[in-house]
């Protein structure tokens, strides 16, 4: 008997916990709530059961806001003792420093298909790579001037876009290194004529920029909201240092999430 006061006051917490409104639950959080969590790194969700279509106007084209890439798994191409190539796992070091966003993109119907162009945004970021041997790979993880097309006239659950992407340089034209050297600043050589013959490569600096190629699958798409989420495989070159080292082919796994814009 004397334990129903203490009953009481559990039920009553346990009711008022659920009886908060929903909207209370999905309320955005402070800047205070996400400061010094990684909870900045994390791209928005949609629900698993959202397996709906958004048509895509015919001479006109779907505006996509907070486009949102979230890097899972970083694999480094790795040649082994019989000659043969495989990736090799690596851990990110800067995983919360690494996803893309936000970012604007269009979609707009083109031969019988359907495009998608990354507009404008946080399209690449100074990403580092860390096998198992302790070995550190850099690389620009990007999606810059991204052009990927996909069969359909409309966004749903199966909808695949394949393209390829701009990958800038890992350092500036500006850059300089430890001994002052530069692509457009600084000496051309540090250590006289015998860097010409010894370390051409790395006294000859150049501004890496390649190409890189990008697949996203649509899984889950909202129309009540205009919310999609998918995942993405891109493969990319590593940093050269400005032609002193020899690039690594990178394959980055991971998490995609977009929203349609507001009309104003």
């Amino acid at each position: 008997m004397r334990y129903r006061p203490l009953l009481a006051i559990l039920l009553a917490l346990c009711l008022s916990v659920f009886a908060l409104p929903a909207e209370a639950a999905k309320a955005p959080l402070t800047y205070d709530q996400i400061r010094n969590t990684g909870k900045a790194a994390i791209c928005p969700s949609v629900s698993d059961d959202a397996r709906g279509r958004i048509e895509v106007p015919k001479g006109g084209s779907l505006k996509l806001t907070d486009v949102c890439f979230q890097p899972v798994q970083i694999e480094v191409e790795e040649e082994k003792r019989n000659g043969e190539k495989e990736f090799i796992k690596a851990k990110n070091i800067m995983i919360s420093a690494a996803t893309l966003g936000p970012i604007k993109a269009e979609v707009t119907p083109k031969d019988g298909g359907l495009e998608l162009k990354v507009v404008d945004g946080i399209t690449f970021q100074p990403t580092t790579g860390q096998l198992p041997r302790r070995e550190l790979v850099p690389f620009l993880f990007s999606v810059k001037d991204l052009v990927a097309t996909a069969q359909g006239s409309a966004i749903d659950p199966s909808t695949d876009f394949e393209g390829e992407f701009l990958v800038p340089g890992y350092h500036t034209s500006t850059f300089l290194d430890a001994r002052g050297r530069g692509s457009n600043t600084g000496y051309d050589t540090a250590v006289g004529l015998q860097a010409a013959k010894d370390d051409f490569a790395t006294n000859r600096k150049v501004d890496e920029v390649s190409r890189g190629k990008l697949s996203l699958r649509i899984a889950r798409v909202d129309p009540s909201t205009g919310e999609m989420g998918g995942s993405f495989v891109s493969i990319q070159q590593s940093s050269t240092e400005q032609g002193a080292l020899e690039p690594r082919t990178v394959r980055v796994q991971g998490l995609f999430y977009a929203r349609l814009a507001p009309e104003s």
